[in-house]
């Protein structure tokens, strides 16, 4: 544009044609002002910069049965970390932002007696292990009450293979918190042989209606395997016993119908936990951490600690007698919310995930 314009300028003639000037001096305007203008920093950039790595933001499609959605990817690329990438999973009805910096007035999930608003100024654990040099991938995915948990474990094996063709890496590292937990443990659970996957009862149903933009057919979830490719796996405040009463309200969320107290889906998972036990199927290196901020849990007993909304017995689950986990299971005095944000975690992590040298 610039060098039109001086052409046109300089041409010889005492008569010139002006009527398209005002045209390019605004397009030679619009690139000296606008084409050299810095785009705006993200808030992860500023907290990262002193890590030296690359933070970004993808949209990745995945395709489903009645077309594609967009799953939104943030990741940070450390230059001196060639360990397991770290992919965090949120829980339902939130997203991925407990994980990086929260700043300013939000809503917290204390738990469905204790919810309220805080005025937040802290860093979750994504943003923790990204300053301390890890590889860390975290992504929202929609509709996470509408949208049975099997199928939120197919975007999560999507999201491996994303990462691992990323990084270039043979593992990854999963961290669940709340229903993120029982999202990855689906994924690690889903590949025994001679089992087949759990699948959501209900096809066509008043009550349990999703958007069919998100819809994934039975033979995409039937074929789901486990690929032996997660090196560890965290589990934070997750419901793994269930965090409703089995007859309690699921508000005609699949999700929460599926998180009922001994629903056929915990029953599932449970069932294939103690299967791979007793045969000794190969099962990722699995890490425990319960909340313990509130006594008389959702008023049921005194001596019923929980974080707001999970129980400490559901969210320790029955891995208490796994020889596998029973020495990995950690008790904090936090609630729902401030599991992802609280350094003494931060640190457990740090030192469970063998992260590089500080």
């Amino acid at each position: 544009m610039l060098k039109k314009a001086l052409r046109f300028l300089s041409r010889p003639g005492p008569v010139r044609d002006l009527s398209s000037l005002p045209i390019l001096v605004m397009g030679v305007f619009m690139m000296l002002v606008l084409g050299t203008r810095t785009p705006p920093t993200m808030l992860e950039d500023k907290m990262l910069a002193g890590a030296g790595g690359d933070y970004r933001e993808v949209i990745f499609g995945v395709h489903g049965a009645s077309g594609v959605y967009p799953l939104r990817i943030k990741y940070f690329d450390s230059p001196r970390y060639n360990g397991p990438p770290v992919i965090f999973v949120h829980g339902t009805g939130t997203s991925d932002a407990y994980f990086w910096r929260m700043r300013g007035e939000v809503d917290v999930f204390s738990g469905f007696i204790y919810a309220e608003r805080r005025d937040v100024d802290a860093i979750g654990h994504a943003q923790g292990l990204a300053d301390l040099g890890f590889d860390v991938v975290t992504y929202t995915y929609p509709d996470s009450r509408n949208r049975p948990i099997e199928y939120q474990a197919y975007d999560l094996a999507r999201i491996i293979t994303w990462t691992k063709e990323k990084f270039v890496r043979r593992e990854v590292i999963l961290v669940g918190h709340s229903m993120g937990g029982l999202v990855c443990r689906y994924y690690v659970e889903s590949g025994q042989p001679g089992r087949k996957n759990y699948q959501f009862p209900f096809k066509e149903r008043r009550d349990y209606t999703w958007n069919r933009y998100y819809n994934i057919s039975d033979f995409e979830i039937q074929r789901m395997k486990y690929r032996y490719d997660v090196a560890k796996m965290v589990l934070v405040s997750t419901p793994n016993l269930g965090t409703l009463k089995k007859d309690g309200n699921d508000y005609g969320s699949p999700a929460l119908f599926e998180l009922k107290e001994e629903s056929d889906f915990i029953q599932w998972l449970e069932a294939g936990r103690a299967n791979a036990a007793a045969k000794g199927y190969k099962l990722p290196e699995t890490h425990v951490f319960v909340g313990t901020a509130f006594e008389n849990y959702m008023g049921e007993g005194p001596l019923d600690f929980g974080d707001g909304i999970v129980a400490v017995a559901s969210a320790q689950g029955d891995f208490g007698g796994d020889p596998r986990v029973k020495d990995h299971i950690y008790r904090y005095p936090l609630d729902h919310f401030q599991m992802m944000m609280d350094g003494e975690v931060l640190a457990k992590f740090y030192n469970i995930l063998n992260g590089p040298a500080l």
